[in-house]
C-alpha cells in the first residue's frame, strides 16, 4: 500500500529536517557542505519554494521553507533529497550500501507571526 502524500499547504511556512541512517556523518569537509549548498540551490531553483534559512549539522540538516503550491514541499524535498543522496554515495565511494537517510523528511507547520 503506498504511503499517503503530506499535507503541507501552499503558503505555510514549515521546519523540515532531515537525519542520516544509523548517524552517517553526512558533512565530513567542507567540501561536503558545499555539495548540499549546491544541490539545494538547484532545488529551489526547480521547485518554487521560499527558503528562509537552513542549518547544516555533521549528521542532519533543518529548512524553514514555505512552498508557494500544494504539493511544492513533497516534489522539492523528494528531489532534493534524492540528488543529495545519490551525488553523496557516489562522491564518498558507498553506492550500493543502502540508503543515507532515515526515512522521509519530517516537516512542522510553524505558526507565523511578525518574523515570518
Amino acid at each position: 500500500m503506498p504511503r499517503s502524500a503530506r499535507r503541507c499547504p501552499a503558503g505555510k511556512v514549515n521546519h523540515v529536517l532531515n537525519r542520516s541512517v544509523t548517524r552517517i556523518r553526512l558533512f565530513r569537509t567542507a567540501k561536503d557542505y558545499t555539495a548540499f549548498e549546491r544541490t539545494l540551490e538547484e532545488a529551489l531553483a526547480r521547485t518554487p519554494v521560499d527558503l528562509f534559512t537552513f542549518c547544516v549539522m555533521p549528521t542532519h540538516w533543518h529548512l524553514v521553507l514555505r512552498p508557494s503550491a500544494e504539493g511544492d514541499l513533497s516534489r522539492f524535498m523528494q528531489w532534493m533529497t534524492l540528488a543529495h543522496a545519490q551525488r553523496w554515495r557516489t562522491s564518498h565511494g558507498t553506492v550500493g550500501y543502502g540508503p543515507l537517510y532515515r526515512g522521509r523528511f519530517r516537516a512542522f507547520a510553524i505558526q507565523e507571526d511578525a518574523r515570518l
